[in-house]
C-alpha cells in the first residue's frame, strides 16, 4: 500500500504539491510542505524527502537535524550515506562524519568518503584559519572554563580538522582539571574515530592508564552494558516505562564515566542495577557490596554535579 493511501485528503493534497515542487526543484517551498507532513507523519519516506529538499535549499543545519531521527535507516544504502555525510561536511562537523564514515563496512567507498572530508579540512583551514586557531586554543585549554563553557568549546572542537580534534583530546585526556565526563567523552570520541594509536588518559582513581581502543568494543556493544540494559528492562521496564528511560539514560552515564574500566568497578551488574532503582525511588539500599558501592556513588555524584551546572 503506497504511502499516499494512509494520508488524510489534507495531507494528500500537500503531498502532492511538495512532489509538484521537488519536481520543479523548487526546494524552499517543498521543504516547508513536507515540514508540515512530517509532523504528522513521521516515517522514514517523508523524513528522507525532506532532507533532500533541505540539502538542495542549502540548509544544512536543519537537514542534518532531521536526518537523525532515522540515522540508522539512513546508514542502509550508499547514496543515503553519502548524503549523510555531504551534511556533515557542510556543516563543517568533520569529527562526526569521519565517525560516520567509520561506521560503512566497504572499505574503497569508505576511503573515498574519508577523501572527501580531508578534501572539505584543506579548504576549511585555507577560509578559517583564524576561526580555527582560536576553537583549537579553547579546546586545548577547556579545563581553565566553566562546566557550561567547557560543554559550548567540547562541541565547537568537533567543527576541527579531525587531526586537530585528536591532537586537542590526547591532551585533554590526561590533563587532572578537565572534569572526568569531558575525558570520558573524549575517549569515546576518539573509540568512534577508530584512532589505531594506543592513547593514554586519566581516570577516575586519577592514575594514567594507555590502552588501544581499537581493540575495545564500544561501550554500548560490551556484554556488561546489555547485561545491565537487560536487568532494567526485566525490573523496571513492564511496570514504569518513565522510570526505565530515565534509568537507562542515568545508568549509561555512569558507565560512560567508568568505560573502559567498567568491570572492574561493575562486578555485580544486578546489584548495581538494584541500587540504582532504589536510589531513582529515594529507597535505601544495603545490598550493594561496598567497594561497588563507593564507585557508584562517586559517578553518581559526577553525574549530578554535571547536569546542576
Amino acid at each position: 500500500m503506497a504511502l499516499e493511501d494512509h494520508l488524510t485528503p489534507e495531507m494528500q493534497a500537500l503531498m502532492t504539491r511538495a512532489q509538484t515542487e521537488m519536481k520543479q526543484e523548487n526546494w524552499h517551498d517543498a521543504a516547508e510542505s513536507l515540514t508540515v507532513i512530517y509532523e504528522t507523519i513521521a516515517t522514514f519516506d517523508i523524513n528522507y524527502r525532506l532532507v533532500t529538499a533541505l540539502f538542495m535549499d542549502e540548509q544544512y543545519q536543519l537537514a542534518a537535524s532531521y536526518a537523525d531521527d532515522f540515522l540508522l535507516n539512513y546508514l542502509e544504502e550508499e547514496t543515503d550515506f553519502r548524503m549523510l555525510v555531504a551534511l556533515a561536511i557542510q556543516n563543517q562537523n568533520f569529527v562526526y562524519a569521519q565517525q560516520l564514515v567509520m561506521l560503512w563496512q566497504d572499505e574503497t567507498v569508505q576511503a573515498a568518503v574519508l577523501s572527501d572530508i580531508r578534501d572539505a579540512e584543506v579548504r576549511a583551514k585555507t577560509t578559517m584559519a583564524a576561526t580555527f586557531q582560536t576553537i583549537a586554543r579553547q579546546f586545548y585549554h577547556l579545563s581553565d572554563y566553566s562546566i557550561m563553557e567547557q560543554r559550548d568549546r567540547y562541541e565547537s572542537a568537533r567543527h576541527l580538522p579531525v587531526d586537530e580534534f585528536i591532537v586537542g583530546a590526547r591532551y585533554l585526556l590526561v590533563d587532572p582539571f578537565a572534569i572526568p565526563i569531558i575525558r570520558a567523552t573524549l575517549l569515546e570520541d576518539l573509540q568512534k574515530l577508530q584512532v589505531a594509536e594506543p592513547v593514554q588518559y586519566r581516570w577516575l582513581d586519577d592514575e594514567i592508564y594507555t590502552i588501544a581502543l581499537n581493540q575495545l568494543p564500544l561501550l554500548t556493544d560490551s556484554e556488561i552494558f546489555e547485561e545491565i540494559a537487560d536487568y532494567l528492562d526485566e525490573k523496571v521496564g513492564q511496570d514504569d516505562p518513565i522510570a526505565l528511560d530515565l534509568l537507562a539514560q542515568q545508568v549509561r552515564f555512569e558507565l560512560t564515566l567508568l568505560y573502559p574500566r567498567v568491570t572492574e568497578v561493575v562486578t555485580d551488574p544486578e546489584g548495581w542495577v538494584d541500587a540504582s532503582i532504589d536510589q531513582y525511588y529515594e529507597r535505601r539500599n544495603l545490598s550493594e557490596m561496598a567497594e561497588q558501592r563507593k564507585w557508584h556513588e562517586t559517578v553518581r555524584d559526577l553525574t549530578t554535579s554535571f547536569f546542576e551546572n
